[in-house]
């Protein structure tokens, strides 16, 4: 994928946790620690609720995915749209291929499929 996240970004670094949890849980690196494994089960899914940021971008991902506007993004994010435009600007910054077409805003598919693996 000749897509990358910049290093210099919050949510690359939430990201690269975030898969890594998951790759480790995956793999049952954390079986022999029940303790372990279920404080990894409990960040996975705080990271991908609509109460972290986050979650909030990853969800913004899939919309745009289909394509959607500022509006849209805003309403089905229960945000305002300057904060829309704000996650919109963290993905940009984390390298993530944002585009504008008739009014909606697209992210290839994927590029989406990727940052949900």
């Amino acid at each position: 994928m000749s897509t990358q996240l910049s290093a210099r970004s919050g949510f690359t670094e939430t990201f690269a946790i975030h898969v890594a949890l998951k790759a480790a849980l995956k793999s049952r690196q954390y079986e022999k620690n029940g303790a372990v494994k279920r404080a990894a089960i409990k960040l996975c899914k705080e990271l991908e609720g609509e109460k972290s940021i986050y979650g909030r971008q990853l969800k913004m991902i899939s919309l745009m995915e289909k394509g959607a506007s500022i509006a849209e993004l805003g309403r089905k994010l229960c945000c305002s749209r300057r904060t829309a435009f704000r996650y919109l600007n963290y993905l940009e910054a984390a390298g993530i291929p944002v585009t504008l077409e008739g009014g909606k805003y697209r992210i290839d598919k994927s590029v989406a499929r990727m940052l949900r693996a």
